[in-house]
Parts: structure tokens; sequence; C-alpha cells
């Protein structure tokens, strides 16, 4: 057991033993290596005495910190509670003030009240008007500043502010009722600005020429509107040339920046935005429309040739190839027939011509009888999908059937619009066709006749 004890303790010892300036190859005695034992727990002991002596040094330390910081916390609790007792009393002293100062103005308390109302109100009305890109933007200023200083109600407005006041109000009273041509700042669609010249028609709109302007208060400036109310542009270019006299001008009434109905005017889509709506079937109803108009274009003037040429062919005027002079080529070279194979070879030749005469016709009378079928198609599949977005959504907004029953309506519009001149184009080229073959057979019986009048002779 001693053995094994000195074996361990050998182990545990043998750094300390070789730090020592000894050479390795000596050994130690036992009460060598008791002795460096001891050396190593009293070095231990100096550690740890000096650890808690620096522990309680520092404990110390924080209670002092501690102490100082519940003084501390204490002294401000105490301004608190003097600030607090201080503020109650000056809140109780301002609201007895507030009642003094009241009592003293009077009447003029009401006074504040009024003016910052009208300041107010006045100010938001010219901040969005067509006359302050006229009149510029120090008078919003100023009236924001009126009314914020008689809402604190703390000093009178003076005699000048309540002038100048006036003086707005009437300066945009008189505007209103007056057509002035000024220049000023204009900003295209493109976000680029330019001076020009700006006609201003009231408070309801502003114009350049051939152009519609809405007033940009963030930028004090005019903008050019993005879309323009086409059919009423012709205003604009009167009312900008002219000086005296009346013209013709289309307003709106309904708001300072051009109002709802120049909005909602501008909003309504076009006509080949309202094609759109029609989705393929209405893009198959114009194909359709195209089609029909190209073949009547041409025709019509193929039929138009072949009607004046037989007539002048009919009044024994030669007119080369043409349906009657093919009907007098057949009489010629059956001059010695009899009557009845005469009369079957100008009705056999007539109806060759007629197939020829009527080609075209028979699809344009088609395309009238299915163009509205197709508007017909059209409004059940938009009717379907209105049913469809109010299963989804409900009815609360009609914006999400618009869709559908724009596509059911535009459809029918068009093929309406196609059917319609079909009908007339088809009649046309029919009464054309007609015509020719009115004179083929009447030329055809009379050389029949004149035939049998012939044999009779003979």
């Amino acid at each position: 057991m001693k053995t094994k004890l000195l074996t361990i303790l050998f182990v545990l010892f043998l750094p300390i033993a070789y730090s020592q300036e000894e050479k390795p190859d000596t050994a130690l005695s036992l009460e060598q290596l008791l002795e460096l034992v001891q050396q190593g727990k009293f070095a231990e002991s100096e550690e740890a005495t000096e650890r808690e002596q620096k522990f309680a040094r520092e404990r110390s330390r924080q209670a002092t910190l501690l102490a100082n910081a519940k003084a501390e916390r204490s002294r401000l609790e105490a301004i608190a509670t003097q600030l607090e007792a201080r503020f109650e009393a000056n809140d109780a002293k301002l609201v007895v003030l507030e009642e003094q100062l009241k009592t003293r103005l009077g009447s003029l308390y009401e006074t504040f009240g009024h003016l910052q109302g009208v300041a107010s109100d006045t100010q938001q009305q010219f901040e969005s008007a067509v006359t302050s890109g006229q009149f510029g933007q120090d008078r919003e200023i100023f009236l924001k500043d009126l009314a914020k200083r008689m809402g604190e109600g703390i000093s009178l407005a003076s005699v000048e502010e309540l002038e100048r006041l006036w003086y707005e109000l009437q300066r945009e009273l008189i505007a209103s009722g007056n057509v002035q041509k000024f220049e000023a700042t204009v900003v295209d669609n493109e976000g680029q600005t330019s001076q020009q010249n700006v006609v201003r028609v009231g408070n309801f709109n502003a114009v350049t020429e051939g152009q519609y302007l809405s007033y940009l208060p963030a930028r004090g400036a005019y903008e050019t509107l993005p879309r323009q109310p086409g059919r009423y542009l012709g205003g604009t270019y009167d009312v900008h040339d002219e000086s005296t006299g009346f013209v013709e001008f289309a307003i709106d009434p309904t708001g300072p920046q051009g109002g709802a109905l120049l909005t909602n005017l501008i909003s309504l889509p076009s006509f080949f935005e309202q094609i759109q709506y029609g989705r393929i079937t209405g893009y198959t109803i114009i194909l359709l429309f195209l089609l029909a108009t190209g073949i009547f274009a041409w025709r019509t003037y193929i039929l138009f040739n072949l009607d004046k040429n037989v007539k002048k062919e009919a009044s024994g005027s030669k007119q080369g190839n043409n349906p009657l002079s093919r009907i007098f080529d057949v009489a010629e070279q059956n001059k010695g027939s009899d009557v009845e194979t005469l009369e079957l070879k100008l009705a056999e030749q007539i109806l060759v011509e007629r197939a020829s005469i009527d080609t075209g016709i028979w699809l344009v009378r088609l395309i009238s009888v299915v163009a509205p079928l197709l508007g017909l198609f059209g409004t059940i599949t938009g009717m379907i999908n209105t049913f469809q977005a109010i299963t989804l959504f409900g009815t609360g907004d009609p914006k999400t059937m618009a869709n559908g029953i724009s596509e059911a309506l535009v459809t029918t519009m068009l093929g309406l619009m196609t059917a319609i001149p079909a009908t007339f184009m088809a009649a046309i080229m029919a009464n054309y066709a007609k015509n020719i073959l009115t004179v083929l057979e009447e030329q055809s019986t009379g050389m029949v006749a004149a035939a049998s009048e012939e044999n009779k002779t003979s």
C-alpha cells in the first residue's frame, strides 16, 4: 500500500520535480518528495488567502456603491415629489389664468375661433384651387400661419392681417368670374417642366393650347392631364387664341381641380379600350367585319364595272370581254339553230355568268347572320363570368362584376355593329348582280324572240 501511495505521489508531482535545478537522472528521496508536497500546499494556501482578501475588498466597495445609489435615488425621489407638487400647483394656476383670460377677452375669444375657422377653411380651399397657379403659394402660407396663431389664442390678429384675409377672399371671388391668360409653369406627362401660356377660366379649369390642366399643390405648378377629353379639346384652342367675344368652351364646375365630371370623363374607356373587354369573341367578330368589308370593296368594284360595261354593250357599244358579250358570242355560234336550242344555250350561259357574278355575296350574308350569334355567345360567357364573380365575392362591390358585364355588352355591340353593315353590303352587292343578270336575261330573251320571228318569216 505504501508503494502504491508513493507511485501516485511521484506521478502527480513529477513536473515539480523536473522544474528543480537538478539533473533528470537524480533520484528523489522520500523526505525530499514530502518536502515538495508541503511547499505546494503552502503556496496554494497563500493564493487562497489572497483571493479571499480581494473578494472581501470588492464586496466592501460594492456595498459602498449600493449605499450611494440608494441615497441618490432617495434624493431624486424627493426632487420629483417637489416638482410634481409644483406642476400641480402651476396647472391649477394655469386654469385660473385661462378663465381670467377668457373673462377679460369677452367677445374677442369668439373672434379667435372665428378667425381660425375662416383661415383654415380658406387655406384648404386655396391649396388645390386652379387660381393658386397664378397667385402663388404665399397666401396659403399666410393663411396657415394665421390659423395656427388664432388656434393658440395668444395674440389677436393685426389690422393688416384682417385686411389681407379679406383681400384674399375678395380676390378669389373676383377670379371665379373672369378669364385670364398668364404665363405659368406646366409639368407634362413625362415630368418635364416648361413655361407656357395658360388660360384660367374662372376657378373651374385651366388650359393651355389643346390641353386641360390640373393644379399640383405639392409642386406649385400645373400638370397636363394624363388623358384629355378628346371631343372637348376644340374649345381650348378657341379660348386660348381669342381675347374678346364669346367662344364655346367646356368647363367642369364640380371642383377646383377640374372636378369629378372631368375626372370621370377622362376615365371613361375609349372605343378601342372597350373592344378589349370583348376578348377572343370580340376579336373574332372584328375579323369577320374586316373580312366582309374587304369582300364588299373587292366585289363592288368588279360589279360596278361589269354593270357599266354590260349596259354599254347592250346599247351597241362594244366593250370587249364581259358577260353580255359572251352571251352574244353564244347566240352567234347558234345562229342557225332552232329557237328551243338557242334558248337553252343562252340559259346555260346565263347560269355560268350568274355563278361568277354572285361570288362573295353568300359569304357576306353569312357573316351578317353569324356576327350577332357570336355576340350572343359572348353575352352568355360574360354573364357566366359575372355570376362566378358574384358567387366568389358577393354583390357588395360592383367592380368585381364589371368585367363580365362589359364582355357581355361589348360582344353584343360588336355583333350588331358587324351584322348591320354586312346586311347593307350584301344588299348592295346583290342589287348590282341583279341589275347585271336582268340585262343579260333581257338581251337573251330579245335574241330568242328575234330568232323566233326569223323562223316564222322564213
